[in-house]
């Protein structure tokens, strides 16, 4: 075991660098066969790894290696974004760590039961003033202070530290799965209660009037005639909110066997061949249900014309349809015009040397406003309302299969002109 003397680090001066510190924790990371543990007790430490590329490090290993990384770290509003870098490559748990009051942040990293890496960040900012009337503010340096950096192989110290992590994940683990769970059985609860419980009324008062007009004009034959339009109004919209109540409980369905279903059995899929099934799906249940008369103009493009369609595949499984059924289903009901463009486009997208399957949905609908978009996918986890249920489980089942999805503009800060959506999944192999 070995300290190390604090060197002052100065983020806009590089050649300040204390090189030992930043090679060694650098072949720490480097070293990992197997499992990589972090431990990082504020934004200060990830602020830190990500200005010297530690994090990328760590992504570059998670790819090339296939490492299994977990991350024990505060989420807060100044950790946010760096922490979104890193956890898509790692199994991450937000703790609250109550520390002294201090400038210092500690870091941790265990590998594979073996070895340890630790170190204690200080941060202070300067302010130089370089004329009269200009902002100081903008002249603000952030220096970072590596304070007692240490590394150890003694046996007992790493297996008393790693027994220690393994400790608060299995804690965290489990108090998150409760949590989940409460908020799962919260969620079924709202849904069977409110929204079909609102349909039910729909229902129930719709057929309550064709009651009264049928008992009110039952010796009246010219009178029934004559209210005829209002019975076929009211039976016609019974019918409309059985119909959604049947949606929302088949949705339900599909819920809780994602859900239910931890280890699912997953085989190569074809994405062109995914993506025209859900196309003719949408397209066969217009042709079934479609007052309103509106016909689906669909486009499916390869980018880099050397992919051969047959070798664009994922491993998934059959219920990687329902994502693409969903996201023409809502071009369609979002979209005012009789013709309904939907186009998609798929291309090759590397992060590392890892390769994925980029695939965007695009349609020229109402398009969705900013404000509704940070919180688009997790409705589901706030109490949905009906209509919220489709995209989480398209998030859901995106996520099942090792992929992500976003959603943007088809027309960049223009939401008006239609709405993309974006995801990636994991090339299968050939």
């Amino acid at each position: 075991m070995y300290n190390h003397n604090e060197r002052i680090i100065n983020n806009n001066n590089p050649s300040e660098i204390d090189n030992k510190f930043l090679d060694a924790i650098a072949e720490f990371i480097r070293s990992v066969e197997s499992e990589l543990d972090i431990m990082l007790y504020g934004s200060t430490s990830l602020r830190f790894l990500s200005h010297y590329k530690m994090i990328d490090l760590i992504i570059s290993q998670k790819l090339v290696k296939n490492i299994i990384i977990r991350l024990l770290c505060p989420l807060d509003e100044n950790s946010r974004i760096l922490t979104k870098q890193l956890v898509p490559f790692a199994g991450y748990k937000s703790v609250n760590i109550t520390l002294p009051k201090s400038s210092a942040n500690s870091s941790l990293f265990i590998r594979d039961k073996q070895d340890i890496f630790s170190f204690s960040i200080d941060t202070q900012r300067q302010q130089y003033d370089k004329g009269n009337g200009e902002n100081k503010a903008n002249n603000n340096n952030t220096f970072f202070s590596v304070n007692d950096w240490l590394y150890s192989k003694n046996v007992s110290t790493v297996r008393n530290i790693a027994c220690c992590f393994d400790t608060i994940w299995n804690e965290k683990e489990t108090y998150d799965r409760v949590i989940k769970e409460k908020t799962h059985s919260e969620l079924l609860f709202d849904i069977i209660s409110h929204d079909i419980g609102n349909y039910h009324q729909i229902i129930q008062n719709s057929l309550e009037i064709v009651t009264s007009l049928f008992k009110k004009n039952s010796n009246n034959i010219t009178s029934l005639s004559q209210e005829s339009e209002k019975i076929i109004s009211f039976l016609t919209t019974a019918k409309k909110a059985l119909t959604k109540s049947q949606s929302l409980v088949d949705n339900i369905r599909r819920l809780e066997r994602l859900y239910a279903q931890k280890d699912p059995l997953l085989i190569l899929k074809n994405l062109p061949d995914v993506i025209n099934n859900a196309h003719t799906t949408v397209e066969q249940t217009l042709y079934d249900n479609n007052p309103q008369g509106k016909r689906i103009r669909f486009s499916i493009k390869v980018i880099d014309g050397h992919h051969y369609a047959t070798d664009i595949n994922v491993i998934a499984e059959d219920l990687i349809e329902e994502i693409f059924i969903n996201l023409f289903s809502n071009s369609v009901k979002y979209t005012d015009s009789s013709e309904v463009k939907i186009d998609v486009l798929i291309r090759d997208y590397f992060i590392g040397e890892v390769k994925y399957w980029m695939i965007t949905v695009s349609d020229y609908g109402k398009g969705i406003p900013d404000l509704m978009k940070k919180d688009l996918f997790e409705r589901f986890y706030s109490k949905a309302k009906g209509s919220g249920l489709g995209l989480s489980i398209v998030k859901m089942l995106v996520e099942r299969y090792k992929g992500k999805i976003w959603v943007g503009d088809r027309i960049y800060e223009d939401y008006s002109k239609g709405t993309t959506f974006g995801m990636i999944f994991p090339a299968a192999e050939q």
